[in-house]
C-alpha cells in the first residue's frame, strides 16, 4: 500500500512537470504569438495540432492507479488547445489523443476516443465564446470539471454495468476529473503568469519609449525656430524651448514650473490664462493675434496657437507656439495696396483689358471690355470665353495663338489686328497685345478699337488707288503724246539742214527724251507710302535688286542671311539705287559691294560700302537732295523718303577715293532675325 502510494505519487508529480513544461514551451515559442495575435500559419497550426495530441497521448500513457482503477488526464491536451487556440487545433489534438487511445482497444475504446474530441470542440466554443481570447483560470478549471463530469457520465452510461457505477463514479470518475482540473489550473496558471509577464514587458517598453520620446522631445522643439511651451493643468510650464526663453528674456531654470503671472504683467497674464483655461475645457485649438511691446522696445504682431495633448497616462497638457508675423503683416499690407493699385490701373488702362485663364475663360475683365462687348461683368468673369468674341474666319488662328503662348511665348505675336463681334453682332477691328502673366497660365490681352482707323486708311487706299489708275492713264498718255512729238521731230530734222534748227531739234528731242525718263521713273514709284510696311529680309531684297542690274564681275557680299527690317514694300528699291550709284559712280576700281550689320544697345547699324572711288567731299551735303546727280537725280532722294516712312535715317560718310559707305541706322523693334532663306550672293 505504502509503495502505490509512492508511486502514484512520484507519477503525479511527473505529470504536474510535464504539464508545466508543456505550458512554458508553448508560450515562450514564437507559434504563441501568432496564435496570440489571431493569424497563426497553417503550418503552426499543424504542429500546434501535433504539440497538443502528444499532451493528449502522454495523458493517456501516464495513468494512475487507484485502488485498481485507472486515472489519465488524456482530455487535458485537446481542452487547452481548444482554450488557447480555438477549435481547429482543439479538434485536430483530441483526434491525435482520441486515435491513440483507440488503438489500445479494451471496453473504454470508443469512449476513449470520443473524449478528447469532444473536450477539444467545448474548449473551441469557449474560445470563440469569449471573443477569441483566453479566459480567467478559473473559468478553465470550473469548464474543464464540467466537461470532465459530462464525459463521464456518458461513459458509465454507455459502457459501464449498472453494479459497477458506484465503484467506476468513485475510484475512477471522481479521480479523473481532479486530476483534469488540477492540470488545468496548473497550465492555466502558466498561461495567465506568461501573458501578464509579455503585459508587464509592453507596458515597460511603453514607458521607455515615453521617457525617451520626452527626451527627443525637448531636443526637437529646442530646433524649432519659433517659441514653444508645454503647460500642465495647473497652468504651470513644464516644458520649454530655447526660443522661449530668448522671447521671455529668462533662464529655462526660472521658466519651468512657474505659471504666467510669474512672467508676464497683470492683464497679459490674465489673458494667457483664459486662454488656457478655455483650451482645457473645451478641447480645441485656438488661435489668439495680439500686439506685444518686446522687450527691445518694438511692437511686433504675434499670433499664439494653443492646442491640447493628452499622454499615455491621461494627463492633460496644453501645447502652445507663438509665431513674430509682423513682416507678413507688413507684407499683407503691402500686397493689399498692391492689388488695389494693379486694379485701378488694370480698370484705367484706357483699353478693353481681359485677363485670360488656361482652359480661355476670362478671369478679369475691366470697365472698357464690359462697354465694348455689351455684356455685364457678372455674366463674363469665370464664365464665358473669350472666343466667344472672336470672329469665325480668325478662330482657328487666335486660338493656335493661346495655346502656343503657353509653351513658348517668343513663338506668337504679342501685338496683331483681330476682329471681334459684340453683343449686339457688330464687328470691331481691335489691335491686340497680348502677353503671359510671369509665373502664371494666364495672360492678359489689351484691344484699342480701331475700326475707324481701319475704314480711313481703307478708304485713303481706294482713293490711292484711283489716283495711281489716274496717273497711270495720264502716264500712259504723256508717253504716246511723246512718242508723237518725238515723231515729228524726226521728221522735222529729215526736212531740214539750218544748223540752227537742227541745233534746236536736238534739244527739243532731248528734252522729250529727259520728260520720257522722268515719267517713267514715277512708274516705279507711284505706291511709295500707300501700303502698310512690311518685314522683309534684307539679303532676299539685294538680291532682287542686283538681279535687274548689269553686275558685270561686280560681286555683293552679305553677313547674314536671318535680318529682316520693317518697311516700306518698295525697301528693294533703296539697295538698287545705292547698287546702280555704285556701278555708275565707282570707277573702273569697283569691285566688291558689301553690306553688314552690327547690333547695339538699341538700334540696329546696316552697312552698305563699296571698293569704288567714293563721293566727292562738295557732292555729300546734296547726296539726297531732288533732282541731285547727273542721272535723274531721285533716286536716293526717294530712297531716304522711304526709308523715313519707318524711321530710318540713312547718311554718306565714307571717304573721297576709298569707297562709298553709306549708314541706315534701323530703330529697335524695327528690325528682327528669322527666316533664313539659305541663299548666298
Amino acid at each position: 500500500m505504502d509503495l502505490m502510494i509512492i508511486q502514484n505519487s512520484v507519477t503525479s508529480f511527473m505529470i504536474i512537470c510535464v504539464i508545466i513544461v508543456f505550458a512554458f514551451v508553448f508560450m515562450r515559442s514564437r507559434f504563441f504569438n501568432e496564435v496570440f495575435e489571431h493569424h497563426p500559419a497553417w503550418s503552426t497550426q499543424v504542429l500546434l495540432i501535433i504539440f497538443f495530441g502528444i499532451l493528449s497521448i502522454f495523458g493517456t500513457l501516464t495513468r494512475i492507479s487507484i485502488y485498481g482503477a485507472v486515472v489519465n488526464v488524456r482530455d487535458l491536451g485537446p481542452m487547452a488547445a481548444g482554450l488557447i487556440c480555438g477549435p481547429v487545433i482543439g479538434i485536430g489534438s483530441g483526434i491525435i489523443g482520441g486515435l491513440f487511445r483507440f488503438a489500445q482497444g479494451g471496453p473504454y475504446m470508443w469512449t476513449g476516443l470520443s473524449a478528447p474530441i469532444l473536450s477539444g470542440i467545448l474548449g473551441g466554443i469557449l474560445y470563440l465564446a469569449n471573443k477569441r481570447q483566453f479566459v480567467p483560470t478559473w473559468v478553465a478549471v470550473l469548464y474543464i470539471g464540467l466537461s470532465e463530469t459530462l464525459i463521464s457520465c456518458y461513459t458509465l452510461i454507455l459502457v459501464t454495468r449498472p453494479d459497477q457505477f458506484i465503484t467506476v463514479v468513485t475510484d475512477v470518475a471522481i479521480p479523473m476529473v481532479t486530476f483534469n482540473v488540477i492540470g488545468m489550473f496548473i497550465f492555466a496558471s502558466v498561461v495567465h503568469f506568461t501573458l501578464k509577464e509579455r503585459q508587464t514587458q509592453k507596458e515597460m517598453q511603453l514607458l521607455e519609449l515615453e521617457l525617451e520620446s520626452k527626451r527627443n522631445l525637448s531636443t526637437i522643439i529646442d530646433t524649432i525656430g519659433y517659441p514653444v511651451y508645454v503647460l500642465d493643468r495647473d497652468h504651470r510650464f513644464v516644458l520649454v524651448n530655447d526660443r522661449l526663453c530668448q522671447f521671455v528674456g529668462r533662464r529655462r531654470e526660472e521658466i519651468l514650473g512657474v505659471t504666467a503671472w510669474d512672467l508676464f504683467g497683470k492683464e497679459q497674464a490674465a489673458a494667457h490664462w483664459d486662454m488656457t483655461e478655455d483650451v482645457f475645457r473645451t478641447k480645441t485649438t485656438r488661435e489668439n493675434e495680439t500686439t506685444q511691446v518686446m522687450l527691445d522696445g518694438q511692437q511686433r504682431t504675434l499670433i499664439s496657437t494653443s492646442t491640447l495633448y493628452t499622454d499615455t497616462t491621461g494627463h492633460a497638457f496644453m501645447v502652445g507656439i507663438i509665431q513674430d508675423i509682423t513682416e507678413r503683416k507688413k507684407m499683407q499690407v503691402a500686397l493689399a495696396e498692391n492689388e488695389a493699385w494693379y486694379r485701378s490701373l488694370f480698370e484705367h488702362t484706357g483699353a478693353a483689358t481681359i485677363i485670360i485663364n488656361d482652359d480661355g475663360k476670362i478671369d478679369q475683365a475691366n470697365s472698357e471690355f464690359i462697354q465694348l462687348t455689351g455684356i455685364s461683368r457678372r455674366e463674363i468673369e469665370g464664365k464665358v470665353s473669350w472666343t466667344r468674341f472672336a470672329h469665325p474666319d480668325e478662330l482657328d488662328m487666335v486660338k493656335q495663338y493661346h495655346h502656343k503662348r503657353r509653351v513658348d511665348p517668343t513663338s506668337v505675336p504679342t501685338t496683331y489686328t483681330v476682329r471681334l463681334i459684340d453683343s449686339q453682332g457688330i464687328t470691331r477691328t481691335m489691335h491686340a497685345v497680348v502677353a503671359m502673366i510671369p509665373g502664371t497660365m494666364k495672360s492678359i490681352a489689351s484691344y484699342v478699337d480701331i475700326s475707324e482707323q481701319k475704314r480711313s486708311e481703307e478708304a485713303l487706299t481706294q482713293v490711292n488707288r484711283k489716283l495711281n489708275l489716274l496717273s497711270s492713264i495720264t502716264r500712259h498718255d504723256i508717253i504716246n503724246q511723246l512718242m508723237v512729238l518725238k515723231g515729228y521731230l524726226v521728221l522735222l530734222r529729215q526736212k531740214t539742214e539750218n544748223p540752227t534748227l537742227l541745233d534746236y531739234i536736238g534739244r527739243s528731242e532731248k528734252a522729250a527724251g529727259s520728260i520720257e525718263h522722268q515719267i517713267t521713273f514715277t512708274r516705279d514709284y507711284q505706291d511709295l507710302g500707300v501700303k502698310a510696311p512690311v518685314w522683309q529680309n534684307v539679303k532676299k531684297s539685294i538680291i532682287n535688286a542686283k538681279g535687274a542690274l548689269p553686275m558685270g564681275s561686280v560681286t555683293v557680299d552679305v553677313d547674314r542671311s536671318d535680318l529682316e527690317i520693317l518697311a516700306d514694300p518698295l525697301f528693294e528699291k533703296v539697295f538698287y539705287n545705292l547698287i546702280e550709284n555704285s556701278l555708275r559712280y565707282g570707277g573702273e576700281g569697283l569691285r566688291t559691294i558689301r553690306v553688314r550689320s552690327q547690333e547695339t544697345d538699341n538700334r540696329l547699324i546696316l552697312i552698305y560700302e563699296d571698293d569704288g572711288i567714293g563721293i566727292a567731299d562738295g557732292d555729300r551735303p546734296h547726296l539726297f537732295e531732288r533732282g541731285f546727280g547727273k542721272h535723274s537725280g531721285f533716286g536716293l532722294f526717294l530712297s531716304r523718303e522711304m526709308l523715313a516712312i519707318t524711321g530710318i535715317p540713312i547718311e554718306e560718310n565714307g571717304t573721297f577715293g576709298s569707297g562709298a559707305r553709306f549708314t541706315l541706322r534701323v530703330p529697335f523693334g524695327m528690325y528682327r532675325f528669322g527666316n533664313d532663306d539659305g541663299s548666298r550672293t
